[in-house]
């Protein structure tokens, strides 16, 4: 149900890629914590309240410290796209030393996320996991009538996407965050409702990825503007405004009729 064993058993593998330096593992472990809260979250009412929102609670603060670098990660490489060919010397030495800094905290942030993880918090977090996903502690809805729960979670994630929509950057996140839940919720159950949670899942991420990319732009443009780097803050400013190109019609694709026939 849901597909939690194997994305459970991903996000070990993945917990386990990053001890061994593994390519993108903090950023692919980050997503397998996201699809697990997003299931537990959208689907609640197929759960056992009490233990749901304990183990929710238990992944966020996982999420939280895989967060901390991937953000870190995202910034330094952001920075250093910033840079064109014809820039002064003057400024990529100011930009080569912001990324270099960043690189550095990265650094910092990923010696802690690592003692963490040989930590007996993510260890028992893991056990439970585990047990938690091979038998999940379902309700009394979710045992009678888990297709109900499945179509009514995912109407009301949906619905929320668009009652969240707003022009501030915070509604905008606020957005993002719901479509992010839609796009795993989703997936979870691409077996069990077919192509239009294919599509649903599809149409989520595209609005999730534009409105992630204008809130970094926005961000790392505010904060080149405290610097000083004006003119690398208004290109910021300008890739923040093309990624909301085309935003409406993302939106409006997020819609949800119900399983295939």
């Amino acid at each position: 149900m849901f597909s939690l064993v194997a994305v459970s058993a991903e996000l070990a593998e993945q917990l386990v890629a990053i001890d061994e330096d593994g390519e993108d593992a903090v950023h692919q472990a980050r997503i397998r914590v996201r699809r697990l809260r997003s299931v537990l979250r959208v689907y609640r009412a197929a759960f056992e309240s009490h233990a749901a929102l304990g183990m929710r609670l238990r992944l966020e603060a996982l999420g939280d410290r895989l967060g901390a670098v991937r953000d870190l990660e995202v910034k330094a490489d952001t920075l250093e796209d910033l840079l064109e060919a014809d820039d002064e010397p003057e400024l990529v030495d100011a930009v080569s030393a912001e990324a270099a800094a960043t690189r550095s905290a990265h650094e910092e942030a990923l010696s802690s996320l690592l003692r963490y993880l040989h930590g007996p918090v993510v260890r028992a977090l893991l056990a439970d996991l585990q047990m938690f996903a091979a038998e999940p502690p379902l309700s009394a809805k979710g045992r009678k009538d888990p297709a109900r729960v499945t179509t009514r979670g995912l109407a009301k994630a949906v619905e929320k996407v668009h009652r969240l929509r707003g022009d501030s950057l915070e509604e905008r996140h606020a957005t993002r965050k719901a479509a992010r839940k839609v796009r795993y919720a989703a997936d979870a159950v691409a077996d069990e409702l077919g192509r239009s949670a294919v599509r649903l899942a599809a149409a989520a991420k595209a609005v999730q990825d534009a409105l992630g990319d204008n809130r970094d732009d926005l961000l790392l443009a505010h904060e080149l503007r405290e610097q000083g780097h004006v003119g690398l803050a208004m290109r910021c400013e300008r890739r923040a405004a093309d990624a909301l190109d085309g935003i409406d019609g993302k939106l409006a694709a997020i819609a949800f009729e119900g399983a295939d026939a």
